[in-house]
């Protein structure tokens, strides 16, 4: 339950990656235009390199005030990302032969941490303003208007040998992948934070004895998870 404040209840925290229902311009904005956008956004670091960030970032900073999202709230969850960067940054700047600080190195894990997290940032601000719902829509509308003039030539032409071709094009399958991949990111925080709950509820200790409790159990959760889908989309006669 939410705690109490001097000025009334304190609001339970939002998982990460979680939707966050409103009316604000983004929430009303077609997946189709906030799905490419974002993707550009969190790839650009990556392509065009270095300088490229500050811009996006800043995009991505916009983009929660749009949404009325506190922009750190974007990175809540990210802590193993940020330690595993620092683990990097600090592999990265020490030579060995001879024992000394690299700078470049240094500076490169720096950059590559920025755009992993600037990409975390990105997927958050998606993932809160978009239910999945529409970003399965948005991506099975778009499959089948792809497919859409090849299934036209299709049956245009004589012949049995078509028929499976033609039965893979009629049912949306690459959107409904997808989809079912996106959606497990914002399953492994919730199945996360269940697990966190009840090792602590238990008397469990922070830190890393919490990680080698929760890693595997989390990890065999999300195994578990992607096996039932697996069963339900081959009960449907998807393979």
């Amino acid at each position: 339950m939410a705690g109490l404040t001097p000025y009334g209840p304190k609001a339970e925290p939002v998982l990460p990656y979680a939707y966050r229902p409103g009316h604000r311009m983004l929430h009303r904005m077609a997946p189709g235009v906030k799905l490419p956008v974002l993707l550009g956004v969190s790839s650009a670091p990556f392509i065009a390199g270095p300088l490229a960030l500050g811009p996006c970032a800043g995009l991505i900073i916009l983009g929660s005030l749009l949404a009325g999202v506190r922009p750190w709230e974007l990175l809540r969850g990210a802590r193993p990302l940020a330690v595993l960067i620092l683990v990097i940054m600090g592999c990265r700047s020490i030579t060995f032969y001879p024992i000394g600080f690299n700078r470049a190195g240094c500076l490169a894990a720096a950059a590559f941490g920025g755009n992993m997290l600037a990409s975390f940032a990105a997927g958050a601000l998606l993932f809160s303003v978009t239910t999945m719902r529409e970003l399965k829509d948005f991506l099975n509308a778009g499959e089948k208007a792809l497919a859409r003039p090849l299934l036209g030539i299709l049956r245009r032409v004589p012949g049995t040998w078509k028929r499976a071709l033609v039965s893979r094009l009629e049912t949306p399958r690459l959107g409904l992948g997808i989809s079912l991949m996106l959606a497990f990111l914002p399953r492994f925080f919730e199945v996360w934070e269940t697990a966190r709950c009840a090792y602590q509820a238990r008397g469990g200790k922070k830190g890393v004895p919490a990680l080698l409790v929760l890693i595997p159990l989390v990890t065999g959760n999300m195994i578990h998870a992607a096996d039932e889908t697996a069963t339900a989309l081959i009960s449907r006669g998807l393979r």
